[in-house]
């Protein structure tokens, strides 16, 4: 289970870094993840920026996005320089750097729509422009494809009814 934690906690977390406790002695003291800590450390190493408050959400536009591989790729910095120069998450990271790989850039800008799909609409049949002989073959159709199909119900509800309590006619096991 994730837990937030304060800005509190992570400034203590540094202090204990900075007079020289290792990560699991600052996880035990702090309450926090270890492998958080080792992350938030890791992050102050390269960067030299100690992230106290959590990260908002970045909203990835196709600039955004092709300015972080351009600097994966083309500047060669690491992972961990890319998250901190944009404000990403790990994930984001690497999930745009997985889909440009497979496909580049197109795969990577390409945008998928959001929310759910709209319902499909049945399409209505008019019965305006049929006479009535179309409209009653029609219903006839349909009624005809009802019965069959409650005979067909039927006849597998006596089936199984037989075989449960062994009266009637059972189907051959050969």
């Amino acid at each position: 289970m994730y837990k937030k934690h304060t800005k509190e906690e992570w400034a203590k977390a540094f202090e204990l870094y900075k007079d020289g406790f290792d990560t699991p002695s600052i996880s035990r003291m702090t309450g926090l993840e270890l492998s958080e800590i080792k992350r938030h450390i890791r992050l102050y190493r390269q960067t030299g920026f100690w992230r106290t408050e959590r990260k908002t959400n970045v909203r990835s536009t196709p600039a955004l996005k092709k300015a972080v591989i351009d600097a994966v790729f083309k500047k060669s910095l690491s992972y961990a320089e890319v998250i901190a120069l944009y404000g990403l998450s790990f994930t984001s990271l690497g999930s745009w750097l997985r889909k440009f790989r497979h496909g580049g850039y197109e795969e990577l800008l390409a945008t998928k729509p959001k929310g759910r799909s709209p319902k499909m609409p049945k399409p209505k049949k008019s019965t305006k422009g049929m006479s009535e002989l179309e409209r009653l073959r029609e219903e006839n159709e349909y009624l005809k494809a009802e019965n069959a199909y409650l005979k067909k119900l039927k006849a597998l509800d006596q089936e199984e009814n037989a075989e449960m309590f062994g009266v009637g006619p059972r189907s051959s096991e050969n």
